[in-house]
């Protein structure tokens, strides 16, 4: 009964922790950016985004800056634009309403969609062992729930068939994919109670907050159950940032 109790208090902490719900209005105004804020606008644009970003992963991680660059959210005259603020003396109206208007856009190109490549894969022959392992074990976890709730006998039976080999050819390989990025497009994927037996975690109440949304976009529901497939077999994925999108 302790047990019982400590968890639920645990669960309790970390959904009171999780991420507060983003407000519409202007982000200058939310976030009390200010002519200095703008002349240090690598820190200012992160703080944003990480504020604004429903998925860590959205952005990069730790480090929204080289994430942008790195996925041309910013071009060059942008930052040309922005680097020329840090020694300009006095901030124009019209500077303010640029910078506003980049960061808005920045923000904007932030939502990806996530789906496996080929390259995601660490180990795809382990992770089958391991997925067809842990279904059999008793307690509710992801890969019973994949197994009776989600994938159908006859794709159940394939992945069943992929745990038996040592290895998989680049066609199982495709194959297997295609798999779960079919069951990450089902809305039964996740299922929070499930998933606790993974970790009890923010990572868990994160994902878990944006599956409880009444309402969401095609997009939110893609990513809350690509969240989880990593989750639930990180070792055997690269970083969710990585896939494909």
């Amino acid at each position: 009964m302790k047990k019982v109790l400590v968890l639920i208090t645990m669960l309790a902490t970390l959904t009171a922790c999780s991420s507060v719900k983003k407000n519409d209005i202007n982000l200058q105004e939310k976030y009390k950016v200010d002519t200095v804020a703008m002349k240090n606008w690598e820190e200012t644009f992160s703080k944003v985004i990480v504020g604004e970003s429903e998925l860590e992963d959205w952005y990069g991680a730790d480090q929204p800056i080289s994430f942008l660059a790195r996925n041309q959210k910013l071009d060059q005259k942008q930052v040309k634009f922005l680097d020329s603020l840090k020694t300009k003396g006095d901030i124009t109206e019209a500077d303010q309403e640029q910078f506003n208007a980049i960061l808005e856009k920045t923000v904007k190109k932030l939502p990806r969609q996530y789906y496996l490549k080929d390259e995601n894969f660490k180990d795809p022959a382990g992770l089958a062992k391991y997925m067809v392992t842990q279904s059999y074990i008793r307690m509710a976890n992801p890969s019973n729930h994949i197994a009776n709730e989600v994938a159908t006998k006859e794709e159940w039976a394939e992945i069943v068939a992929f745990s038996k080999k040592d290895d998989l050819t680049e066609k199982e390989i495709k194959r297997f994919r295609k798999l779960l990025n079919k069951f990450i497009k089902r809305g039964e994927f996740f299922d929070s109670k499930t998933w606790y037996f993974v970790e009890v975690s923010p990572r868990i109440v994160e994902v878990n907050d944006m599956y409880k949304k009444a309402e969401k976009t095609k997009i939110e529901k893609n990513n809350v159950n690509a969240k989880a497939l990593y989750l639930a077999y990180s070792e055997y994925f690269s970083k969710l940032e990585k896939w494909d999108d």
